[in-house]
């Protein structure tokens, strides 16, 4: 169900239930979220990338399996699927997703969690759990593309398009068919290529300073900024680059 392939520090996740429009099926989310934690500790690894097989991106929970499920088997089921959203966006890599096709529900929700997103024209977008008389995960989207627009998305269960959502800011890049992913993993090697740990760092930051105030923003990015001034990673790189420049003058 879940295709792993290791390119340099890059590690490309694929998941692999076509006939299903990769659905997140319970096996598929353990493997998927054992797969994240062991990429978390694995120090050759600086950059992950999620996509589908098939036409699918992830047409999101597995219908199939809810309905044949007890009311407590559901609720396990929902909470695993949480987990490993939340395990997406702690990760502490930066995450890609390659959306390939539709990208529906939970796999709408899959592809927010991760910190860039690149499409292709056939990509689809849509909060289809209104349809169905649920509820849908507003966060973090409405961080990504404003409130406003999280909520048209979420109660009109209304399907976009590839150019709509760069429109509106929730996809990075729509690329062509055949390049998506090789534009995914470009944009993969080049993360990849910068100092780990500032990386690292950076998307923790990103993460955290939405949900503090103005005053403790300022505070946590001066304490951050602090600590990589005293950083060997800095260091040598900016040894490094002063040396460039004197070897240009």
């Amino acid at each position: 169900m879940l295709i792993t392939e290791q390119r340099g520090a890059v590690l490309l996740l694929t998941l692999d239930r076509p006939e299903k429009r990769n659905a997140l099926h319970p096996d598929l989310i353990t493997k998927l979220t054992v797969t994240l934690e062991e990429a978390a500790e694995n120090p050759d690894l600086n950059v992950v990338i999620i996509t589908g097989a098939g036409k699918s991106f992830c047409a999101g929970l597995d219908l199939g399996f809810v309905l044949e499920s007890s009311f407590d088997d559901k609720v396990a089921y929902l909470e695993s699927v949480f987990a490993m959203f939340q395990q997406i966006y702690t990760q502490p890599q930066p995450v890609i997703a390659a959306i390939n096709g539709p990208a529906i529900a939970g796999g709408f929700d899959l592809a927010v969690m991760c910190d860039f997103r690149l499409c292709s024209p056939e990509a689809t977008f849509a909060q289809t759990e209104i349809l169905l008389g649920l509820t849908q995960m507003i966060f973090p989207l409405y961080k990504i593309i404003g409130l406003g627009r999280a909520k048209e998305l979420a109660m009109t269960g209304e399907v976009i398009h590839s150019n709509e959502a760069h429109r509106i800011g929730l996809v990075n890049h729509v690329c062509d068919s055949e390049q998506l992913l090789s534009s995914t993993m470009s944009l993969a090697e080049t993360l990849a290529a910068r100092p780990r740990q500032a990386l690292f760092e950076t998307k923790r930051l990103t993460r955290e300073l939405i949900d503090v105030d103005t005053q403790t923003a300022f505070r946590r990015m001066g304490k951050a900024i602090r600590e990589r001034l005293q950083s060997e990673e800095h260091t040598k790189m900016a040894a490094e680059f002063v040396a460039k420049l004197k070897q240009r003058n």
